[in-house]
């Protein structure tokens, strides 16, 4: 009888301690969709979002300078040869080969 007892008393003891627990869980998980918690993680969202926003157009912007001083010395190459800008090298006309 008294094993059964202890037995009881254990189970008992788990079951409102595994209350507790879920309670706690509960409320933290309510607190996390609360509207100051939506708040914030939008506002780190939409800061996270920016930065890389800038960070693409500042790349963009070095990728053109380079791709304009790149065709600037190409041209200035073919003004110091003496072709005129739109004329192209003497050579032979190759045609695409149709697959």
């Amino acid at each position: 009888m008294f094993k059964r007892v202890v037995w009881f008393g254990l189970g008992a003891a788990a079951g409102a301690s595994g209350v507790v627990w879920a309670e706690q869980q509960v409320r933290r998980r309510l607190e996390e969709l609360g509207p100051d918690h939506v708040v914030s993680l939008a506002g780190r969202s939409a800061r996270r979002v920016g930065r890389s926003l800038l960070d693409a157009v500042a790349e963009g912007r070095e990728v053109a300078a380079d791709t304009e001083d790149e065709l600037r010395a190409r041209r200035d190459q073919r003004l110091r040869a003496g072709r005129p800008p739109g004329e192209r090298p003497p050579g032979p006309v190759r045609r695409p080969s149709r697959p």
